[in-house]
């Protein structure tokens, strides 16, 4: 249900007033910190944590493909079609190299491998913010009626 929630009515809020780089670097430390969490903690906090990462996923999901949509020149049927090659494969990957992680390592480190990954996401889009379009880097600006002070939508 967070999934749902957060992709369809809070991630488009706070894009509009944070800007899309800022919202998928703070939602990709905020999963790092969920996945950490996850690894490391008992069965209450796993609960938690599996619905918490819910919000944040579904964050991700609708900002990553405005993001891939929007700094592709390609046609966006074949943007969409590559974005979702790469993403499915990543999906299809992590159920097969979790358990090996975990048999040449211990169960906490895949969780580990998870944050990790997630925060080096953040960096990269931190450190790339200036191939994304205009829009993705900025909140949105609007001017309030009367007194021309500006304001960021909601």
């Amino acid at each position: 249900m967070l999934l749902a929630v957060f992709s369809v009515i809070v991630a488009p809020r706070l894009q509009r007033r944070f800007g899309s780089a800022a919202v998928l670097c703070g939602s990709l430390v905020l999963l790092a910190a969920d996945v950490l969490v996850l690894g490391y903690g008992g069965h209450t906090t796993a609960v938690v944590c599996t619905v918490l990462s819910g919000a944040l996923i579904g964050v991700n999901n609708t900002v990553y493909t405005e993001l891939a949509l929007g700094v592709s020149d390609a046609p966006r049927p074949v943007a969409s079609a590559g974005y979702n090659f790469v993403r499915w494969f990543a999906a299809a990957a992590a159920p097969f190299f979790a358990p090996r992680i975990e048999e040449w390592t211990d169960v906490h480190i895949p969780f580990v491998v998870a944050a990790v990954t997630a925060v080096l996401g953040a960096l990269v889009v931190l450190l790339r913010r200036g191939a994304l379009t205009p829009a993705a880097q900025e909140p949105q600006v609007r001017r309030a009626a009367g007194d021309g002070v500006p304001t960021l939508t909601n």
